[in-house]
């Protein structure tokens, strides 16, 4: 039902406020056909007349085109209509009953329905010609009939009321207007807000579109760096454990002899790698011999002496004799030098006296 209302006061507009003013002329112009075609007929009704039947239908016709010409758009125009008639209604009754002056003052109907269908300054012109109406009505009067029914005191009354009708309704409409446009203006910026509030959105959207793009670009990086650097320690570890079994080789001869050749500087580290791989690889093989051959060490001091008698006793503790071959002059000397005893090794001048001395 709602939505029927709606759509039958709907109006063609180009402004707001003419749309407003166009839904109270159809609402007042439809109220009226409804009046007529009910209460109207009814009362017609109980003194059938032709006139009163063609006045009914007239009526009906006005006020059905001034809200036809609502619906359509032409506000001003449809409203003039609603004026103009309410207007020779209250005047026409000076001429049916010519007796009674009171019918002129339902004229002030015309300006109240000006302050809500008309512009404020067309309130005005409402009033003039409101009041050249009522000027002709009692000019076109015989002085008699004016003089009889105090026309002319009448006329006075109705022109003051209409004067302060008109006043008061025009600051009205005009309070009304301007408060319109004012709640008009703040929409406006309303609207003009939530549209640069959603370019901000979007626009930080849009950002974040960008910024989380670019963190899943830089974690694909960072994962695919991190795989390269998996990588490269893993090719380091292989690496260094490739260096640590060539530091400290174990070249099995036979089924009981093993040798490591030691070349560079025999440090702690190398003597602990020397051990791991000497124990590791006696208790693979089983080997009864392991032969140590020192040519290409330069320096042993007595940490490095101290290391290879405790290789020497480790691999005597699982079944091997341990024989340290190569020792050059000057290594022989220092060793002398530094009171270095290694009477529980084995040793040969080089690696094939080692190896003969087992033949």
């Amino acid at each position: 039902m709602i939505r029927h209302l709606a759509s039958l006061i709907a109006v063609q507009a180009r402004t707001p406020d003419e749309e407003r003013r166009g839904r109270i002329l159809v609402t007042l112009s439809l109220g009226v056909v409804a009046i007529l075609l009910t209460i109207g007929i009814v009362l017609t009704l109980f003194q059938p007349t032709l006139s009163r039947f063609i006045n009914l239908g007239l009526a009906t016709l006005v006020f059905a085109t001034a809200a036809w010409l609502g619906r359509k758009g032409f506000v001003t125009a449809g409203s003039y209509v609603l004026i103009v008639v309410s207007g020779i209604g209250a005047l026409s009754g000076m001429f049916l009953n010519p007796n009674s002056p009171f019918n002129i003052f339902y004229l002030p109907l015309s300006v109240l329905l000006a302050s809500v269908l008309l512009r404020p300054h067309q309130i005005w012109v409402v009033l003039g010609l409101a009041l050249a109406a009522l000027g002709g009505v009692v000019i076109s009067l015989p002085s008699s009939q004016r003089a009889m029914i105090a026309l002319d005191l009448a006329a006075a009354h109705v022109t003051v009321l209409l004067t302060v009708s008109a006043l008061i309704t025009f600051i009205g409409a005009r309070s009304l207007a301007t408060a319109l446009d004012e709640a008009r203006g703040l929409r406006q910026q309303a609207e003009e807000a939530n549209r640069r509030l959603a370019e901000l959105n979007a626009d930080l959207e849009r950002r974040v579109a960008e910024r989380t793009a670019a963190l899943e670009q830089l974690t694909v990086e960072q994962q695919a760096t991190m795989a390269q650097l998996q990588a490269a320690l893993a090719a380091q570890q292989r690496l260094n454990q490739q260096i640590i079994n060539l530091s400290a080789p174990m070249i099995p001869i036979n089924d009981e002899t093993l040798v490591t050749p030691i070349i560079g500087q025999l440090d702690q580290t190398r003597i602990q790698q020397l051990l791991q791989a000497a124990l590791t690889t006696i208790e693979q093989t089983n080997a009864r011999v392991l032969v140590i051959d020192v040519t290409g060490v330069a320096i042993i001091d007595s940490h490095a002496a101290a290391g290879l008698l405790q290789v020497a006793q480790a691999a005597r503790l699982m079944g091997a004799v341990t024989v340290l071959a190569g020792i050059r002059p000057e290594v022989a000397q220092t060793l002398v030098s530094l009171g270095a005893d290694l009477s529980a090794i084995r040793t040969a001048a080089t690696l094939q006296a080692a190896l003969a001395m087992r033949s």
